[in-house]
């Protein structure tokens, strides 16, 4: 099918000036964390999907490592067809990471919000997640917390919520908290 469309815009040349966005909006868990497959959960299986972007400019072949999120694609089109993000709008624009000259991974979004509250008999407890660089926190509707440091453990085995420091717990629940209820340019963090 993309195969056609690419073929199509190409015949009527207008590859040059068009934007092809390929992803999912979820990932999808098949026996990872003892868990039947599904999609619900804050783990990397999850919530990371592809995104695919070929267009003018994009340099083939790249991978970035910024956080880049399925709110993002409504103020990308916006730009890329020069119109305005309403500015209710949460997601960032991704066009600075298509070109030459990356912000550095510092500058660009430094954690996301991640939820699941629908109960859908999937087993998935209803939570809320914040997800940085470096930790993964899900707060759950139960009171019961996980947090998983990537670095040390990127598949997510052992949480240290119990034997992590009281300040830690609290700047991520804390960021969790404003996510949770931010709008717009306050969520881009």
């Amino acid at each position: 099918m993309i195969e056609k469309i690419i073929r199509s815009l190409d015949a009527r040349h207008q590859m040059t000036n068009t934007f092809i966005f390929f992803s999912s909006d979820n990932g999808f868990h098949m026996g990872e964390h003892r868990l039947p497959p599904g999609k619900g959960t804050a783990y990397e299986e999850d919530i990371r999907v592809p995104l695919i972007v070929r267009g003018p400019g994009v340099s083939a072949g790249r991978t970035v490592e910024h956080f880049a999120l399925n709110i993002d694609l409504a103020p990308t089109f916006a730009q890329l067809a020069s119109a305005k993000t309403p500015d209710a709008v949460d997601g960032l624009s991704l066009v600075p990471l298509l070109g030459n000259g990356l912000p550095s991974v510092d500058v660009w979004r430094k954690d996301f919000l991640v939820e699941h509250w629908a109960d859908r008999g999937d087993r998935v407890r209803p939570y809320s997640a914040l997800r940085t660089q470096k930790y993964l926190y899900v707060d759950y509707a139960t009171g019961e917390r996980e947090l998983y440091n990537l670095r040390t453990d990127p598949y997510e085995l052992t949480s240290i919520h119990n034997s992590a420091s009281h300040a830690l717990i609290k700047e991520l629940a804390k960021r969790l908290n404003a996510l949770e209820r931010c709008k717009g340019a306050t969520c881009q963090g």
